[in-house]
């Protein structure tokens, strides 16, 4: 037996990513054609076209049966047993808000990605000049604390908005 874990022949392959676009789990494609997952794994190391094949499988399994799946538990929910003293006593309908978000971010970013702005145009350029100041002359330091007074005021302006 375990020499046959070893012997993955092209039509294994095929097998192996005809069941992995149907179901998206490398582990129950595997058992279906009577394979382990880690041999399977071992031979998209080592097999450039296996793991292209793999791959593309996945994507499909994305398209028509993860993604799909994800929508209904978002949208439609799912009805999970409600229990009374061990015995079940009803359903209640749970839906799943973080599914819900994680596909708005992926399918609108621009619109529901989460918002780091970083706003520091002209500071790196204040720091530099902040490093030379004991060799400034007397006008270059008024002139370098105006450009300070004159940041400060524009990101204050800024976290204002």
């Amino acid at each position: 037996m375990a020499k046959r874990l070893h012997t993955i022949t092209a039509q294994v392959k095929a097998a192996f990513v005809r069941s992995l676009s149907d179901c998206g789990n490398v582990r129950a494609a595997a058992q279906q054609v009577g394979f382990a997952a880690t041999c399977l794994y071992d031979h998209r190391r080592r097999d450039p076209a296996f793991a292209e094949a793999w791959d593309a499988a996945m994507e499909t399994a994305m398209e028509t049966v993860l993604e799909p799946e994800a929508i209904r538990r978002a949208v439609d929910g799912v009805d999970k047993p409600v229990y009374h003293q061990g015995q079940q006593v009803g359903t209640v309908r749970e839906y799943s808000d973080t599914l819900l978000i994680f596909l708005l971010k992926g399918w609108k970013p621009e619109k529901y990605k989460d918002r780091r702005e970083v706003f520091h145009r002209g500071t790196v350029e204040l720091l530099h000049k902040l490093e030379q100041v004991s060799a400034m002359t007397p006008d270059e330091l008024q002139t370098f604390l105006a450009e300070v007074e004159a940041h400060m005021q524009q990101r204050s302006g800024r976290d204002a908005i």
